[in-house]
């Protein structure tokens, strides 16, 4: 049966494109446009990163160095901050490449890696300040959604500590250690042990940049068949249907059906729904509570981006799903609280003017880099002070 679903989405792509090839040139220009105006530049350093990372064992030293903190926060090795901090500032699939290098390495256990994608995959920042309220033409909104974004999802990720199995723990998981001092050792010891192979930096940035550029060439064709599916249901007429599925959702939270078109193709992807979400005549507040939906669910493409970078690995997406479905609930429910205390403002100009006072350079996709690896850092100075106060309490007693 799924291979029969799988046939029809082909025919139905291929005749579409036969039929309408105006417009199929047209979605395939403005797909491969994106991906290379937006998504190369803003996640092709972080994938390269990573990989560097992975391939020096820094990563396994980071498993070690940063498990006082993760432990007790998401029972989580430390490793999987890498994937929390990059995957918040790169945006989706970074957290998801993450995970599953992580679980080849076997620094993440099945149970650990599928809860580390469950909160680690997000829309950037970039994405949401820039992209979005460009899109819908109000600074103030980029605020509010980031505010119904990232917090909710670092409270799946502390939800989930409780679903986190009793058998297949990573090694680090549970190793603790006496000091501060011993915990750096520790790392150092892990990061240039015997079994790493010891290769010249040009073949370790030639293998990182192959695997990257292949992760990126990868997200590009999904954004570009998705765009000709998006098009396709469009022709036959099935995205009627899902605005009715949609209409519900649409009663439920008071929202117009003027942005059930944007609902609908933002199930599919993310940047058409924005797009289709910019272009119809709803009032402002319902163009937010639809772009908090459409971000926190992600789209269709991007779980099977997700899918793809982790095809190597036996991660499953089982928490993933459920948790892009409670997103797209709670986010607008929080900021319909927020309205109703009065608290939700998107006439102030403070933002507006704050944004025009920001350096240029700090506007580009590769500067978010630095912040995630600032937050990096902040993070491993917090492990060691843990891990300096537990040996001074365990020298105390």
């Amino acid at each position: 049966m799924m291979n029969i679903f799988r046939i029809l989405i082909a025919l139905g792509i291929f005749l579409t494109t036969l039929s309408q090839p105006s417009e199929a040139l047209a979605a395939t220009q403005g797909a491969l446009g994106s991906w290379w105006r937006n998504v190369v530049p803003a996640l092709l350093p972080f994938f390269i990163l990573t990989e560097f990372l992975s391939r020096t064992g820094l990563i396994k030293a980071l498993s070690i160095w940063l498990g006082p903190i993760m432990q007790p926060l998401f029972r989580l090795p430390g490793a999987a901050a890498l994937g929390v901090c990059l995957g918040f500032f790169a945006g989706s699939p970074t957290g998801g490449a993450i995970a599953g290098q992580l679980r080849q390495q076997g620094l993440l256990s099945r149970n650990e890696g599928e809860r580390l994608l469950a909160f680690c995959n997000n829309a950037g920042p970039l994405y949401i300040m820039l992209t979005v309220t460009a899109a819908l033409g109000q600074p103030e909104i980029g605020v509010w959604l980031a505010l119904a974004h990232y917090p909710l999802n670092l409270l799946w990720g502390l939800l989930l500590r409780f679903w986190n199995g009793q058998a297949g723990k990573s090694q680090t998981a549970t190793q603790t250690y006496a000091s501060a001092g011993q915990l750096l050792a520790a790392g150092w010891q892990a990061a240039l042990g015997r079994n790493r192979p010891n290769q010249p930096l040009s073949l370790l940035l030639k293998e990182s940049s192959l695997k990257a550029l292949t992760n990126i060439g990868m997200i590009g064709a999904f954004m570009l068949v998705f765009s000709l599916l998006l098009l396709s249901l469009r022709h036959f007429g099935l995205l009627n249907l899902l605005q009715l599925a949609l209409l519900p959702l649409c009663r439920l939270l008071n929202l117009p059906d003027e942005v059930l078109p944007a609902l609908a193709d933002g199930c599919f992807e993310m940047t058409l729904g924005i797009d289709a979400l910019a272009a119809c005549s709803a009032p402002l507040n319902a163009k937010l509570l639809c772009a908090a939906i459409i971000l926190a669910w992600s789209g269709l493409s991007i779980h099977c981006q997700i899918a793809g970078v982790l095809a190597e690995t036996d991660l499953t997406l089982r928490y993933y799903l459920p948790c892009r479905l409670l997103h797209a609930l709670a986010a607008p429910t929080l900021l319909l609280f927020c309205q109703s205390q009065g608290w939700l403002s998107l006439s102030s100009s403070w933002f507006a003017t704050a944004v025009q006072s920001v350096p240029a350079w700090l506007l580009l996709p590769g500067a978010l880099l630095l912040p995630g690896l600032l937050s990096l850092g902040a993070l491993l100075a917090i492990s060691l002070a843990i891990a300096g106060r537990r040996a001074h309490f365990k020298h105390c007693g």
